[in-house]
């Protein structure tokens, strides 16, 4: 089966993602080489993978059962022949967040949140995130009292959420607005917040905190590992199921 098929609910958050070539870089000291190329016609093994494993307890960061992804994640090399999407790339990694004055996710809904954040907090997230290599998914702009999240290879605006500054105590946000086309636009309000806030503090803050899988999301490590990488890049270290209001302690 194709591993790009395989990866579940991503046709709208992957657009354009599809038509590049992924390797996996098998790191042996300094050198790097591709193992596996993953396209819309080939397939990878299950052995050629980067290594992902369960963690429990003690050994666990978060002393929750956590899906360790480092390996994964830093392991796999993006490259494309696809000129136009490279310029694309790099036209939108360095743009100043100008044309987003005004934008909004396409037929945005709103989720409800209420995160507070300490001064030090407040002055990281407002310096935003610029893509430091092709690994990094994201590319977020702090304006104008909006934060907004793009996504680097595309520049899909995906999220944006109300950003007020406290005078000498911080800032808040307190509403995201979700992009209404799949994926995002059949999950759960809960879900998209926890997805937002594992943006924030792993992009902006730099806090290692677990993605969240889908609850419905396959019992498949390789699987949840290549996931983890095409929705946060080499950023996405551990993951954990995440835990609806039905089965919450």
């Amino acid at each position: 089966m194709d591993l790009l098929q395989g990866l579940y609910g991503l046709s709208g958050l992957l657009t354009g993602l599809l038509i590049w070539a992924a390797f996996y870089a098998a790191k042996k000291g300094k050198e790097r080489r591709a193992a596996a190329g993953i396209g819309e016609s080939d397939k990878i093994k299950r052995h050629d993978l980067p290594p992902v494993r369960w963690l429990d307890g003690e050994d666990s960061p978060t002393g929750r059962r956590v899906l360790d992804c480092r390996a994964f994640a830093l392991g796999v090399q993006l490259w494309t022949q696809d000129k136009t999407a490279v310029e694309k790339f790099h036209r939108v990694s360095r743009s100043d967040g100008g044309e987003l004055d005004g934008q909004c996710p396409v037929n945005a809904w709103l989720v409800d949140v209420g995160w507070r954040f300490d001064s030090e907090q407040a002055e990281q997230i407002a310096l935003g995130m610029r893509p430091q290599t092709t690994e990094d998914m994201w590319l977020i702009d702090c304006r104008d009292g909006r934060l907004y999240f793009r996504r680097s290879w595309t520049g899909q605006l995906v999220f944006m959420a109300n950003w007020s500054l406290i005078p000498t105590a911080g800032a808040t946000i307190s509403r995201i607005w979700v992009s209404g086309e799949e994926p995002f636009g059949d999950r759960t309000p809960d879900y998209v917040a926890a997805y937002v806030r594992h943006l924030i503090d792993t992009h902006l803050l730099n806090t290692l905190t677990p993605f969240p899988i889908p609850p419905d999301f396959p019992h498949d490590d390789r699987k949840i590992a290549a996931f983890v990488f095409h929705s946060v890049g080499r950023r996405g270290w551990l993951a954990e199921y995440f835990a609806t209001a039905e089965n919450k302690v």
